[in-house]
């Protein structure tokens, strides 16, 4: 067996573990904090969803390149109902345009005016991710960690390695086309995110799709890496119990039950 093949196993083994494993490996902790939320316990949830992302995004690189990772190439026939479709193409544009602006704009509105911020923030009372959201200043620090970490580790793991993998691209994979292996790799991307439940399953199947649409629109993960940071920071502009309510806040930190608040 040649060393290709012996690489083209690694990536099939490291694709299902993609799937299979590690999604579950901060599900534990993450229902024990479904039931009982706290600063402490938050912390250490990010920390190391942190470390087990970055493990697992080397691992990728080091099975393929972080160069055929990144760059998401189309060949003529690829895309046969966007390539050569300048209506399609243009539609397909402007909707991307608009719908990050669309998920941006409430941060841009809240940094601009504390007010808005606050009434967001009684939104925020009843989320279903409401347990996870930063509080204390040291959450919220790790949450810029954590979300730039989401940004790059999960662009090039979903939109880079799985994309290229389901393409057959790289050593393995079963070379599907490029239209099935985005919807494919966004569902994969989705599934990952079960712990969230079945609205954030979709949710996040979602949004895989959207990044993996530009990610392919553009050719490359550079814009799906910062779109994907950024719509994760915009939290901390958006939900600020320690300026908004302060005395909710202290509960938030000590430590708090979904059914109770």
């Amino acid at each position: 067996m040649d060393i290709q093949r012996y690489i083209g196993l690694a990536q099939d083994i490291f694709a299902i573990a993609l799937v299979a494993i590690f999604p579950l490996i901060d599900l534990p902790a993450t229902q024990r904090l479904k039931q009982f939320s706290s600063g402490p316990a938050r912390l250490a949830l990010y920390r190391r969803s942190v470390f087990s992302t970055w493990v697992f995004t080397i691992t990728a690189i080091a099975l393929s390149s972080l160069g055929s990772l990144l760059v998401v190439s189309r060949q003529p026939g690829d895309l046969p109902w966007l390539d050569g479709n300048a209506v399609m193409h243009a539609v397909v544009a402007i909707g991307l345009v608009a719908l990050f602006a669309w998920i941006l704009w409430p941060s841009v509105q809240c940094a601009l005016n504390r007010g808005i911020r606050q009434q967001y923030f009684q939104a925020y009372r009843s989320s279903f991710i409401r347990f996870l959201l930063p509080v204390s200043r040291q959450e919220r620090t790790w949450w810029v960690v954590l979300s730039v970490t989401a940004g790059v580790c999960e662009e090039l793991l979903y939109r880079g390695f799985m994309l290229q993998y389901l393409r057959g691209h790289l050593s393995g994979g079963p070379a599907l086309g490029l239209t099935l292996a985005w919807l494919l790799s966004s569902l994969a991307f989705g599934a990952g995110h079960f712990y969230q439940g079945a609205r954030g399953v979709v949710e996040t199947t979602v949004a895989g799709w959207v990044f993996g649409l530009l990610a392919i629109f553009t050719g490359n993960l550079i814009l799906p890496i910062a779109l994907h940071s950024l719509v994760d920071l915009r939290i901390l502009l958006t939900y600020h119990p320690a300026q908004d309510a302060p005395e909710e806040a202290t509960v938030l930190i000590s430590g708090f039950r979904l059914q109770d608040h």
